[in-house]
């Protein structure tokens, strides 16, 4: 699970041509932030092994929504946008992120225009860049009519 985690990662950043800036440009957290999410989840910063074996990353939730907790998480299927339903995996290389497809907002013509997730460690601020841990680290996170648009990876199937 963590080599996984980290492996997308390393993938992204040098494959892909795509712009991940959005990510790192996030700002970083201040100190009540960090104190609170550190205390909360009992990491310190810079320990890439306790975040990442916390459960909080959203891989993390992802695998817990779709029945594989402990898993490696295997999203091999890619969909196309059209057919996205709730229980699919929205990808965003932007942000290097994953979130669970709660539900599909369609037009009054039954197409698919946008879509409602899930997600941990969606954040506002960094509390650990490096491990790449965000402000709601293991906390639900709920985010609705995001266009189909918006998910520049595309959507996974399970």
């Amino acid at each position: 699970m963590i080599y996984l985690q980290v492996l997308i990662f390393f993938l992204l950043l040098v494959c892909s041509d795509l712009q991940i800036s959005h990510a790192f440009e996030l700002p970083v957290c201040s100190n009540r932030i960090i104190n609170e999410v550190t205390k909360r989840v009992g990491c310190t910063i810079g320990d890439s092994k306790c975040w990442l074996s916390k459960g909080g990353m959203c891989t993390d939730y992802i695998q817990k929504m779709i029945g594989q907790p402990g898993k490696e998480l295997r999203l091999n299927k890619k969909i196309n946008p059209e057919d996205v339903k709730k229980g699919d995996v929205a990808f965003f290389i932007s942000r290097i992120h994953y979130a669970y497809v709660e539900g599909v907002v369609k037009d009054k013509n039954g197409k698919p225009v946008a879509v409602n997730v899930s997600e941990y460690n969606y954040g506002d601020c960094w509390v650990d860049q490096a491990t790449m841990v965000t402000d709601k680290y293991k906390k639900i996170n709920k985010r609705f009519d995001i266009p189909l648009s918006d998910v520049d990876g595309g959507f996974l199937r399970p």
